[in-house]
């Protein structure tokens, strides 16, 4: 070992020694270091190797979450939406003033709400988000996964895990095979994906488990159906695939749904799970399945009761939440003591979005009194939500 690592290691051991505050101790440190809202834990880092050390390391997220100052944070994959229009080319502008469209694909980044705090931020990404990627949360980890390459516009195995206390990207373990518009749910400690299509636009019946930790996957059995553009869910400590459709049966979407029982390593068929529009599926409390219809089918918000048993209504939809053929996204949220909320990203009847489209618009609903509250939304973060997920810190 050479004399400046010498130097350089004494000096973190001083360091490591010294109060986190000084003239503080440090038990009464720790709780004003965990007080400190997470926008700022990124200057916290920089201060010293300590400090640094203690706000990643996961015994101090347990402690936010003990002394209450947990934070809830909603990760979205969503279009990006120019702030300030009339920033294109003189040629695009130039074509829209003669009433030509302008055909580019649109531009994905990783959203991210403060669902405590009511903020709103794009997360810093090491290479461009793929278009229809799915998101999923294990534990503070959030792994973004599959969708279309930007360049080639073709489906992607790819895999990337965020850790929002560092700030920090790695790649994960590639999928075994390139699949978007798949079914994509967390649950124990593992994300899961089936169906959606290949680069030949060919319906999946495959399916594969991914652990963070190990950064492996795992082969599940195939489905007993293709399922293009099937919804997935963990409910009831089950990961769901449900309705989607073949590869004969473009856009026909089918009614049945698959789970898969984990301790035989088989799919099981549910009927009757799927009606026709545009809903959002999501897992709440108490193992229950919610829909979140905005679409052409029934809409408000309905609760699965089981086979055979069907839906029933919870919740009628907000004001300002358009009806009609437009898709949704929804994502559950535990806000400890505050209890469970939904939050749903929907178009505004009253929005104007680019190209006469209707901007999105967030609405969170409570969970345990039914009432909804509209959510500000920055212009910034009102694009399309394909994929939602949220993490605790």
């Amino acid at each position: 070992m050479g004399g400046r690592e010498k130097r350089e290691r004494g000096m973190e051991r001083e360091e490591f020694y010294k109060a986190l505050l000084p003239g503080l101790p440090d038990d009464i440190a720790l709780d004003c270091l965990a007080r400190v809202p997470l926008r700022f834990h990124p200057g916290l880092r920089l201060v010293c190797c300590r400090w640094r050390d203690l706000v990643t390391a996961p015994s101090f997220h347990r402690h936010r979450e003990r002394i209450g100052t947990a934070e809830d944070l909603i990760f979205l994959v969503q279009a990006v939406v120019p702030v300030e229009k009339g920033g294109g080319s003189e040629e695009e502008e130039e074509e829209e003033k003669e009433g030509g469209a302008v055909c580019q694909p649109p531009v994905y980044g990783l959203s991210a709400y403060n669902a405590t705090l009511g903020s709103w931020h794009r997360v810093a990404m090491p290479a461009p988000v793929p278009l229809f990627a799915q998101v999923a949360a294990v534990g503070r980890e959030v792994v973004l996964l599959g969708g279309w390459d930007p360049a080639s516009m073709e489906p992607t195995t790819e895999v990337r895990v965020l850790d929002p206390a560092t700030g920090g990207w790695r790649r994960g373990a590639a999928m075994a095979a390139a699949r978007s518009f798949f079914a994509c749910a967390a649950l124990a400690g593992r994300v899961y994906v089936a169906g959606g299509h290949d680069e030949q636009k060919n319906a999946l019946r495959s399916g594969e488990s991914y652990d963070p930790t190990a950064d492996a996957w795992t082969a599940l059995p195939e489905m007993g159906e293709e399922r293009d553009e099937c919804q997935g869910v963990a409910a009831g400590g089950r990961f769901w695939a449900v309705s989607g459709y073949g590869t004969e049966g473009q856009g026909r979407f089918v009614g049945a749904a698959e789970w898969y029982d984990a301790a035989a390593g088989a799919w099981r068929r549910e009927e009757g799970l799927w009606e026709a529009g545009a809903a959002a599926c999501v897992g709440v409390a108490g193992g229950r399945m919610w829909s979140v219809g905005c679409g052409g089918g029934a809409g408000g918000v309905r609760e699965y009761e089981g086979s055979g048993r069907g839906w029933k209504e919870v919740a009628p939809l907000p004001v300002g939440m358009r009806l009609g053929p437009s898709p949704c996204a929804a994502v559950a949220v535990a806000l400890g003591s505050a209890g469970e909320k939904v939050l749903v990203m929907a178009v505004e009847t009253e929005g104007d979005g680019r190209n006469g489209r209707g901007a999105h618009g967030a609405w969170v609903l409570e969970v345990g009194s039914r009432r909804w509250t509209r959510t500000e939304t920055p212009l910034g973060f009102t694009g399309f939500v394909f994929a939602a997920t949220a993490v605790r810190l």
